[in-house]
């Protein structure tokens, strides 16, 4: 697409100087000291310099913002089908016509990570954060590569950034929860949990795996709590029946453990494992009952 300027005498002025090195014309384009007209060179990208010049000077990219929001609208769209090295070519396409947008180089990074090609995703990060210190979605990416590189003391760092700059991310402090459930400091995993559940109390993960550190610790009370919660935001969720079952058996509560797998296998009527440990649970409830005796004869 031409950019249609009028001409001026700078065009015979800039034919003038043809003997000059390429380099001082770029000079000269630079400081504005002509008044080219805008020759577009293929989508996306455009040249400030005379006709006749064309030959002698490098094209340059200059910011195309409709081909840009063309090439991040494609990415985003591939991304949501999970098209993620699809989506990767659209936006280092818009990066390239717009190398200071750093939502770019983060959009770059989040394809990146789900190819697991995770350093890769954490050196695009690094350039955005240079481009944009403040955003806190950088450092957020950022360690939840790092949790996938399972480098989990190193993901603190840029996690805990992440909740200096947002600390109303639910999803910042499961993240942290996780450094910490792996690095097996269960009391400031709960403490992340109970964060992240008082900014969404109804996203039943945050529970399910407040949970499993509570089990870790031998909270089995809690952990049932938790489990309960998980049931009453998600009742098709099989995990959460089985693994509260598996509580309440440990503790002796057979008939609430029996009532859950029964749960479950309503979700999943198909699933043998549950139909077993629901055919064990009966059998050791069996067991555990008193033996009914005949009334005592009369003396």
């Amino acid at each position: 697409m031409i950019c249609r300027k009028k001409r001026s005498d700078h065009g015979e002025a800039l034919r003038g100087i043809r003997s000059l090195s390429k380099d001082l014309v770029l000079i000269l384009l630079a400081l504005g000291s002509l008044a080219p007209i805008c020759i577009a060179s293929g989508p996306g990208w455009s040249v400030n310099a005379d006709p006749d010049t064309l030959k002698e000077i490098q094209m340059l990219p200059v910011r195309d913002p409709a081909r840009v929001d063309i090439l991040q609208n494609r990415g985003i769209g591939l991304a949501a089908e999970g098209k993620f090295d699809q989506a990767l070519d659209q936006f280092r396409g818009a990066a390239a016509l717009d190398p200071n947008n750093s939502a770019m180089l983060i959009n770059m990074a989040y394809c990146l990570d789900k190819l697991c090609r995770y350093d890769e995703a954490i050196a695009e990060l690094q350039r955005a954060k240079q481009l944009d210190p403040g955003n806190a979605l950088i450092y957020l990416n950022w360690g939840n590569s790092l949790l996938n590189l399972k480098k989990y003391e190193e993901a603190l760092d840029p996690l805990q950034k992440a909740n200096d700059l947002n600390p109303s991310n639910a999803l910042t402090h499961l993240d942290l929860a996780a450094s910490f459930t792996n690095l097996k400091r269960y009391k400031e995993a709960s403490r992340e949990f109970e964060r992240a559940a008082a900014i969404d109390p109804k996203d039943p993960r945050i529970f399910f795996n407040w949970a499993i550190v509570l089990s870790a610790e031998d909270d089995i009370a809690q952990a049932i709590k938790k489990y309960e919660r998980v049931i009453e935001l998600d009742p098709k969720d099989p995990a959460a029946y089985y693994n509260c079952a598996a509580l309440l058996e440990r503790i002796g509560r057979l008939d609430g453990a029996i009532e859950k797998i029964r749960s479950a296998l309503a979700v999943q009527p198909d699933n043998a494992m549950f139909k077993d440990i629901l055919g064990q649970l009966e059998q050791a409830r069996r067991k555990h009952e008193p033996v009914a005796r005949a009334p005592a004869e009369p003396q």
